[in-house]
């Protein structure tokens, strides 16, 4: 048994540079668009463009913006033996005391969606800054960074097994902010290969390192212009390796130089530019003015409201830089106070939950009946006698149960299976939520969400609200991983880790001869393993827990015997 489960490990982990070609996680139609291989003795400059001296040639404060204490040459990045070098040297050049290399795709690969990965080994060392990122390639909104800036990978050479995930947006510096998490590569693997990528999506950016999905944003804004601005454009790619700056400090006595950043590959691939399957944005709230952006508000039979744009109360995530203020009154009479609500067609089918923020101001007590309303006839818009909305309440008040008056910022989720028909305004309807368009087979998809508010008290009804947004959070087992993100929805596998990078999840990939298909074969080789007959008396041969089929839950059954995690095989040479 030793013998196996070595040879399993070796299986794993002994892989040579340039060997795998990882696929998109979450992008199953994506392809390769654009790569570099790094073949031949040279950078190839129809691809890269050399970045030269210390930022003021191209209009950066000189430091790069960072207070960097490197100056970038062409003689810092060498090719060889299909990897590209950058290296750091202690060296004099144009009034600093280091050189290193810069390179960018800019004008030469440039790309709105996709996956961006590297493969590459970093620099250990006090100072040391090595990056993956991608800047805008036309400020379409503004300096930086109300333009945007992906920080893929960063990392310092003082800490190298913490690797930074950010994003830079906002207004233009120093009106500017930006978001992110770390995550930590596994202990004494800082100087190995690893690879890292984000899949970029219209409204989602998601991080991966080794194929595991380490962070996951959807939410940010850019003062010039609507959400997903600023990351709806085109961008490109960096590669550097700074010395010293603010973000890492300044090298010392313990740092060695010269110092290499080591870079297998740099892919680049297509996708379809629509959202995520797991999120879809009804408003983030950015507006300086709602009505120009489809809302609309109405007043009732006791009272009346309207809306407005507050840009000083906004919750404590996905914020952005405004959020929806909202007041109604009627001078002390209960009843129905009005409403209001956005007009925007959506299709929402396979979204599970609405979810938004709020904020109640305290002392109130009041109902806001959410409708959703769809187009069962397909002709665009609503009407009584053909069309049909389904309403969920949610009571506003002292003790909730939906949002607490005066109880701060508070996120709400709702399953659209609590939303119930409703044909007291809207009758015509066939009374089936699934809003996918007629033209496209469906039963109608959403036009508008209006929502009526009605005081239980007299008191006033107001409230700042932000980012509603449809999501799919089903999590078919249970392992915290939502399925639109999961690699193995059958069987829980957290990590998300895919060793062999075929798109299925180790705890799922019961190909284990790796001939690109689940069947008796990789069940009859673990029996070989485990000195067992091929064909049980029982039962088929590779329907090893006999419940009828043969798939990975067999095989996991039998990495279980074997006392291994689960994960792609090292049996076949």
């Amino acid at each position: 048994m030793a013998g196996v489960l070595q040879f399993l490990a070796l299986g794993i982990l002994a892989i040579a540079p340039g060997s795998v070609r990882a696929q998109c996680a979450s992008l199953p139609t994506c392809t390769l668009l654009w790569a570099d291989e790094f073949p031949g003795t040279a950078v190839d400059t129809t691809k890269w463009e050399f970045m030269i001296g210390n930022g003021s040639a191209y209009g950066i404060p000189a430091g790069w913006g960072n207070n960097e204490l490197q100056y970038y040459t062409t003689n810092n990045a060498t090719v060889a033996n299909g990897e590209l070098t950058i290296t750091a040297r202690q060296q004099a050049a144009g009034g600093l005391n280091y050189t290193s290399s810069r390179l960018r795709t800019k004008n030469r690969g440039d790309w709105t969606y996709g996956r961006f990965e590297m493969r590459a080994k970093l620099p250990t060392g006090q100072g040391l800054w090595p990056a993956f990122w991608m800047l805008p390639t036309a400020t379409n909104y503004g300096g930086w960074a109300a333009s945007g800036e992906i920080d893929i990978m960063e990392s310092k050479g003082q800490n190298p097994t913490q690797i930074f995930s950010t994003l830079h947006y906002g207004g233009q510096s120093p009106a500017n902010t930006f978001s992110g998490s770390s995550s930590y590569l596994p202990a004494g693997t800082a100087g190995n290969y690893h690879t890292y990528a984000i899949e970029w999506q219209n409204g989602e950016i998601r991080w991966y390192i080794d194929g595991q999905l380490v962070s996951t944003q959807n939410s940010w804004y850019s003062t010039a212009g609507p959400y997903p601005a600023p990351f709806d454009v085109n961008f490109h790619l960096l590669l550097n390796f700074a010395v010293g700056g603010n973000f890492v400090g300044s090298p010392n006595g313990s740092t060695v130089f010269p110092a290499t950043y080591v870079i297998d590959y740099v892919r680049v691939y297509g996708s379809p530019a629509g959202q995520p399957t797991g999120q879809l944005v009804f408003d983030d709230m950015e507006h300086g003015n709602p009505f120009a952006n489809g809302w609309f508000a109405f007043n009732g039979t006791v009272g009346g409201g309207g809306l407005d744009p507050n840009s000083t109360d906004l919750p404590p995530a996905n914020g952005g830089s405004k959020s929806l203020q909202t007041g109604w009154g009627s001078g002390g009479s209960p009843g129905y106070f009005g409403g209001f609500g956005r007009t925007r067609p959506m299709d929402i089918t396979g979204m599970t939950h609405f979810s938004f923020w709020i904020n109640p101001d305290p002392g109130q007590d009041y109902v806001l009946e959410f409708n959703i309303q769809d187009d069962d006839n397909g002709d665009g818009i609503i009407t009584p006698v053909a069309d049909d909305e389904f309403q969920y309440n949610c009571h506003v008040g002292p003790s909730g149960p939906c949002a607490i008056s005066g109880g701060g910022w508070q996120q709400v989720s709702v399953p659209l299976s609590s939303f119930t028909a409703d044909n007291s305004n809207l009758y015509g309807g066939n009374d089936i939520l699934d809003t996918k368009p007629v033209s496209a087979g469906g039963n109608g998809q959403m036009i508008q969400m209006v929502v009526a508010v009605i005081s239980n008290s007299g008191a006033d009804a107001s409230f700042r609200t932000d980012y509603w947004v449809f999501k799919n959070l089903t999590d078919t087992d249970g392992d915290g991983v939502l399925d639109y993100l999961d690699n193995c929805t059958l069987l829980a596998n957290p990590t998300q880790v895919d060793s062999d990078n075929d798109g299925f999840g180790n705890r799922c990939d019961g190909d284990l001869n790796n001939n690109g298909a689940t069947n008796a074969q990789d069940t009859i080789l673990f029996r070989q393993q485990l000195g067992q007959p091929s064909t049980p008396p029982t039962y088929n041969i590779g329907d090893l827990n006999g419940n009828g089929a043969v798939n990975a839950q067999d095989t996991s059954l039998f990495r279980q015997l074997l006392g291994q995690p689960p994960g792609p095989s090292g049996l076949v040479p």
